[in-house]
């Protein structure tokens, strides 16, 4: 809404006024929110940042010499204007709490950076250059992947008690604390609202399978049994892992070593299944949605080469390692086969392909990762299943045309369901077969 004659005396009347009626010295006054925005309807509150002197008042026994403690204080009135009653939300506080404020993330923002316009009504010239700032900029809040994590067992916790309302209230913060985790895989972004926070959290363009469905559920904004919630809050966490596994240095720097070592090694992975698997109980359903037999689904990868669409043949960009891609002998499509085992046991699972990228990233992710010829794209075994294969070592054949891949398989390795893909026999009529 623009600011006309009306509404700019109506601001300067309350300049006026709150200057006025201070119990402290004021220094300035901003006008923030959707009026500042330019946003406004005929409903909108006015909010008005009124920024006092962090001294005392001279008159005040004690005064000289003396730094004053943080002040805050709201007022709210119901004014007129153009014959309507609107809401004038007032906020006062201590210029230099104000400004140490803007140094810490909004609570509003699901941990997202916040650049929001604002507008100075009025500063002392003293004060006028540090306060006149057009944007007021907020950091994005740490990604908070032991809260995570922890909130996850509040959902299985309140579900073994048979709690459904603490599995709403605990899913509830789990869905908000999900974006400032997977920020981290995500481009840059700042929100100017609450209501723009909420949008850029649930179009994050690094997220789970089925995220936006999930986070509205955790947030109570769609209809679901208890079950279906606490579901939906495990499959949130189990996804995002994965997703900012790359990132175990920042986890480190934030939340200690042991967890980003966890997170590398996969150790967060299974207790993140153990949690889920307290949290969903029986009659429930499935946990992670299974792929169709023949059908392989994908999620998206940080930092991934641009992928859809890419004919056969063709050069896919890569960082794997130049002197191992030297060895490589591809198909003239680039890949090279990948046989899969269980590390400890010798069984042989399947067989996928990689290209150099997907190699890169299951050398470098711990997480086996594969070329889909048939969808021209990476995936990454688990991601969407839960059967997920944490490699223990990767080995070249003499030739360079084959790797062999050494994992932990969580669950069946086939997409039919069966722990291995060769679980058909065919006879063998040769002699000594048998033998």
């Amino acid at each position: 809404m623009d600011h006309g004659p009306s509404e700019s005396s109506f601001l300067a009347h309350w300049t006026n006024r709150l200057r006025a009626t201070a119990e402290r010295p004021v220094v300035g006054i901003l006008l923030r929110g959707s009026h500042a925005r330019r946003a406004a309807t005929a409903h909108s509150d006015v909010d008005l940042d009124v920024l006092v002197d962090d001294r005392p008042a001279p008159h005040r026994p004690g005064a000289a010499g003396h730094t004053a403690a943080p002040y805050a204080a709201r007022q709210a009135y119901l004014a007129e204007l153009d014959g309507r009653l609107v809401h004038v939300s007032v906020s006062a506080r201590d210029v230099r709490s104000w400004v140490d404020r803007l140094g810490e993330p909004a609570d509003w923002a699901f941990g997202l950076p916040v650049a929001t316009p604002a507008r100075l009504l009025w500063a002392e010239d003293d004060w006028r250059s540090r306060i006149d700032l057009p944007v007021l900029c907020q950091p994005a809040d740490q990604p908070r992947l032991e809260e995570l994590v922890a909130t996850l067992g509040k959902v299985a916790s309140a579900r073994a008690a048979a709690d459904p309302f603490g599995v709403r209230l605990a899913a509830a913060d789990l869905a908000r604390l999900c974006p400032s985790v997977l920020r981290l895989a995500n481009p840059g972004v700042r929100v100017v609202s609450r209501r723009a926070a909420f949008a850029a959290a649930l179009t994050l363009p690094v997220a789970p399978p089925g995220y936006r469905e999930d986070m509205l559920l955790c947030l109570g904004l769609h209809p679901g049994a208890t079950g279906r919630l606490a579901t939906a809050a495990a499959r949130l966490v189990a996804g995002v892992v994965p997703l900012i596994r790359p990132y175990a240095g920042r986890i480190a720097e934030v939340a200690g070593a042991d967890l980003a070592a966890a997170l590398a090694d996969g150790r967060l992975d299974r207790y993140v299944a153990q949690l889920g698997r307290a949290a969903r109980q029986v009659g429930d359903g499935p946990q992670l949605p299974t792929p169709r037999a023949g059908e392989w689904r994908t999620v998206p990868v940080p930092e991934s080469p641009v992928t859809g669409g890419v004919p056969a043949g063709a050069a896919r960009p890569s960082r794997l390692d130049p002197a191992v891609a030297a060895r490589l002998r591809r198909t003239p499509d680039g890949l090279v086969a990948a046989v899969v085992r269980q590390h400890d046991t010798g069984e042989v699972l399947m067989v996928a392909w990689m290209d150099d990228e997907a190699l890169h990233r299951t050398l470098t992710t711990g997480r086996a990762t594969y070329w889909s010829r048939s969808r021209q794209e990476y995936w990454v075994k688990g991601a969407t299943s839960g059967h997920h294969q944490y490699v223990r070592s990767v080995a070249l054949d003499c030739d360079g045309d084959a790797l062999l891949v050494s994992v932990d398989q969580v669950g069946a390795a086939c997409h039919t369901g069966n722990r291995t893909c060769f679980f058909t026999e065919l006879p063998v009529s040769a002699e000594g077969a048998s033998s």
